[in-house]
This record gives structure tokens, C-alpha cells and sequence, in this order.
């Protein structure tokens, strides 16, 4: 088979705008992993956030065009969280406040699911056994989580961070959305999940290091 007749030259546009959502989470895990090392303990440059809001929209725009409801609140949850983040950094063109942040994300996501219910469609697949919609819907509850714990324990600290428990959700809510997204075979999807455990256990690592170094 010659390069003209791969299966991604099939992909519609909004296969294409989830792939480009998945480089930028890889880039932005990348960032944020060589910042770590620098540190020798679990970073949080304002450029991965910047980063993460762009490759949220994308991703957030894919699902909607592709019909995958479950995975669409999440990352509108998440991009206002995103927001948030760089307001605690203090940078430009992020004034949302905590409260503001989480109901934007959660309003929007509500509207969106309930424009899809009401053209018929309830966000799952019909071929999708049941075991793998409940590892889905775990999964997405807890990868969104994630970001709320962050952000309420920034809140609490007075400045944005990753702590411990974020990376902890990371290796969890990532485990369960690869064995969804696997399940119902969109590669655009899974393809962000497979290695999703390997920057959480690393600064994991670094950050428990850092901890023992100050004790």
C-alpha cells in the first residue's frame, strides 16, 4: 500500500481538527515534561496552558462533529479551567474568576447536550457494550476531575500548580478513556491516551523526589 492510499486520506475535516487537538496535547505534555527536568520536580509553564486551550477547542469541535458526545464535556470543562490557570499566572486575556470558570465550561457543555438529545442523539454508540460506556463515562468523569482538583487546590495555594493527586487522576481517568476510545475505534481519539500514564508517572516521580530532597 503507497502513502496516497492510507485510510487517513478518507478522514473528513473534523478527523483532521481532532489530530491536530491531539498534537497539541502531545506538545503541551512535552513542555511541561522538559520544564520538570529543568526543575527536577513537576513544573507548570504558562505556556502549557496556552497550548491546552488550543488543542481543547480543537478537540471539543471534533466531537461535536463527530457525534461523540460523552468526550465533549470534559474538555469544555476543562477549557475554562485552562483559562483560569493562566489568570492565576497572571496572564492577559484570561479574566475568568474560579466560579465563572467551571459554569461556563459546565453551561456549555449542558447546551450542547441537550441540542444533541433533542436532534435525536444521546452521545453513545449502539455497538458500544456496556462495560466499555461505563470505563468511558469513569473515565471522562475522572479526566475532568483532574482539572478541577488542580485548580481548587491553586485557588487554595494562591498560585497554579500540579499537585500529586493530579498526576494520580491522570493515570487513572487516562487508563479507562484508552479503553473506551479503543472500544469504539476512533484512532483520533486513542491515539492521545495511549502514552497518557507515561508524563503523569514521571512527574509523579520528579515531584516525590523534590519532596525527599527538601525534607
Amino acid at each position: 500500500m503507497n502513502v496516497s492510499e492510507w485510510p487517513i486520506w478518507d478522514w473528513g475535516p473534523w478527523k483532521w481538527t481532532a489530530l491536530v487537538g491531539q498534537v497539541l496535547f502531545f506538545g503541551r505534555v512535552m513542555v511541561q515534561w522538559v520544564a520538570s527536568e529543568r526543575e527536577r520536580r513537576s513544573a507548570n509553564p504558562p505556556l502549557f496552558w496556552w497550548i491546552s486551550l488550543g488543542g481543547s477547542l480543537c478537540l471539543s469541535a471534533a466531537t461535536l462533529g463527530l457525534g461523540e458526545w460523552l468526550l465533549l464535556p470534559s474538555y469544555l470543562v476543562n477549557t475554562a479551567i485552562y483559562a483560569r490557570n493562566l489568570r492565576l499566572h497572571g496572564e492577559r486575556g484570561s479574566r475568568l474568576g474560579p466560579v465563572p470558570a467551571a459554569l461556563a465550561g459546565l453551561g456549555a457543555a449542558a447546551v450542547l447536550m441537550g441540542v444533541a438529545w433533542a436532534q435525536g442523539g444521546d452521545g453513545t454508540r449502539a455497538d458500544v457494550a456496556l462495560p466499555w460506556l461505563v470505563a468511558g463515562l469513569a473515565g471522562q468523569a475522572i479526566w475532568a476531575t483532574r482539572f478541577l482538583v488542580q485548580w481548587w487546590l491553586s485557588e487554595r495555594a494562591g498560585h497554579s500548580h500540579f499537585p500529586p493527586a493530579f498526576w494520580w487522576l491522570c493515570l487513572t481517568g487516562s487508563l479507562l478513556n484508552l479503553a473506551y476510545t479503543l472500544a469504539i475505534g476512533e484512532a483520533v481519539f486513542w491515539i492521545g491516551f495511549v502514552g497518557a500514564w507515561v508524563a503523569p508517572a514521571r512527574n509523579l516521580m520528579l515531584e516525590y523526589g523534590h519532596r525527599r530532597r527538601t525534607a
